[in-house]
């Protein structure tokens, strides 16, 4: 099962202007017509049916449609993984799982939009991925009355991840909950340890004790340049481990120019200065290539993404496991801050109560238990245990250390203003990244720079909005 692909953006189209629509709950009522019995039929006395225990008609059957943003997601996955276990739990919702005509996915979601057939739930990234569904078409809707409603327990999910999903709003209302996580682990290739004679990785290593076994595994053999580890560069500077946040109290003005989150970089990024790193040589994107096709990298973090029985064992066979992600040796067992996929409902749906119902029911930890076992999705309830029963059902990952998937404790989710200049702030640290490592500029120099763009851009866009 894949989970992510890197996101693309959405073409700007006609903003949705539809008008919020009544929630329609299936009928739950008995009849009120005449019930008195014809005479001679009438039932004795001591049979009768007593008040309030008479049978009630079968609801309504209500149809749902569930997209999942992401091109990696095909039609048939969103329909076994999600779509049959809602309409199993509830007869009478039924369930169409949308996938793509051949287009993608941000082509197909905004021809929806255009003629009316939006879909009721979608699941999508909490940035890029949420920003250009619900909020470029204006459909948030505030989940918190049906919260009420249904008496919905947020108590149960991690922490963590709802916050991710209550940073959404600028004015406290939940537009999302959060579904599966994403993994923060490492797949080695066993084979090459093996082959230069280095003990397999550990669980609880720190960064210092990663570096030193990247250096033993990075070296050129026969003309091949092989590399001890590589890792997803938006992954790195995001989700980082430190916390650090990307705008001050005003959401306006970039504050990720500090001394603990250079140094928590400049401890990573030393490992692209050993011998044998030259990334001008290294498409960006080409890691999992590296590491599935040319089996060239030894340990690769590859971006959040859980990869699939397919890619694992066509290119590795039974080869490769997982270790856990390192972590600052004063913060053991920390990993990256949380980054689940969310669920959404979009503000049209006829059936809000239907659709809620869906959605809580995904996000349980009746679901969240089921699905584990299963080897589909990580969970993101409350209780961590359950993540070392990931795979059980499934023999693919029989013998695997499935317990290092997510880290013991994520990094805390700053407290900062959901700014309208995210994606700006994003796409900055990306070009940190890429210029430090890609492009060897000094570090000073690329926080320096990438400020003053976004600076730049920021005003541009204030410009741009005063002016409509």
């Amino acid at each position: 099962m894949k989970m992510f692909k890197p996101w693309s953006r959405l073409a700007l189209v006609s903003v949705m202007t539809a008008s919020l629509l009544a929630a329609c709950s299936g009928n739950t009522g008995t009849g009120t017509g005449n019930t008195e019995s014809p005479k001679g039929t009438e039932t004795p006395k001591g049979t009768e049916t007593p008040k309030g225990t008479e049978s009630p008609k079968p609801k309504e059957t209500v149809e749902i449609t569930i997209m999942h943003y992401n091109g990696a997601w095909s039609e048939e996955q969103t329909a076994k993984v999600f779509a049959e276990p809602i309409m199993k739990k509830y007869p009478h919702i039924k369930v169409k799982a949308i996938g793509s005509t051949g287009k993608p996915l941000a082509e197909e979601l905004a021809d929806r939009v255009v003629t009316g057939n939006v879909p009721d739930l979608i699941m999508t990234t909490p940035g890029v991925g949420f920003e250009t569904t619900i909020r470029q078409f204006k459909g948030e809707y505030d989940l918190t009355p049906l919260i009420k409603t249904f008496n919905y327990d947020l108590n149960q999910l991690d922490p963590e991840a709802l916050k991710v999903a209550q940073m959404l709003s600028t004015n406290k209302e939940l537009y999302s909950l959060p579904i599966y996580m994403s993994p923060n682990t490492i797949y080695y290739n066993k084979a090459i340890f093996d082959k230069f004679g280095v003990a397999l990785p550990k669980d609880g290593m720190t960064w210092d004790e990663l570096y030193e076994t990247t250096k033993k595994l990075t070296r050129n053999e026969n003309g091949v340049q092989y590399r001890g580890f590589m890792l997803s560069g938006f992954h790195l500077m995001r989700l980082n481990q430190v916390s650090q946040k990307m705008f001050d109290s005003s959401g306006e003005k970039l504050a990720f120019d500090t001394s603990e989150y250079k140094n928590y970089l400049k401890d990573i990024f030393r490992i692209y200065d050993l011998p044998g790193y030259d990334m001008n040589k290294v498409g960006q994107g080409a890691n999992l290539n590296m590491f599935l096709k040319d089996q060239t990298v030894a340990m690769l973090e590859p971006g959040g993404v859980l990869l699939d029985e397919k890619q694992l064992s066509g290119a590795l066979g039974d080869q490769w496991d997982f270790t856990s992600f390192p972590s600052l040796k004063e913060k053991p067992g920390v990993g990256y801050q949380p980054y689940p996929f969310v669920i959404s409902m979009f503000n049209t749906s006829k059936h809000k109560e239907e659709a809620f119902q869906a959605m809580a029911y995904l996000t349980s930890a009746e679901f969240q238990a089921a699905a584990t076992k299963q080897g589909s999705l990580l969970p993101v309830i409350k209780d961590k245990s359950i993540v070392a029963t990931f795979g059980q059902e499934s023999d693919f990952y029989k013998g695997k250390n499935v317990g290092a998937l997510l880290p013991k404790q994520f990094a805390s989710v700053p407290d900062e203003p959901t700014s309208p200049y995210r994606d700006i702030a994003q796409n900055e640290l990306v070009n940190i990244y890429a210029n430090v490592v890609h492009g060897k500029m000094e570090m000073n120099q690329a926080f320096r720079e990438a400020l003053e763009r976004a600076d730049k851009k920021i005003e541009e866009t204030k410009v741009a909005k005063g002016a409509k």
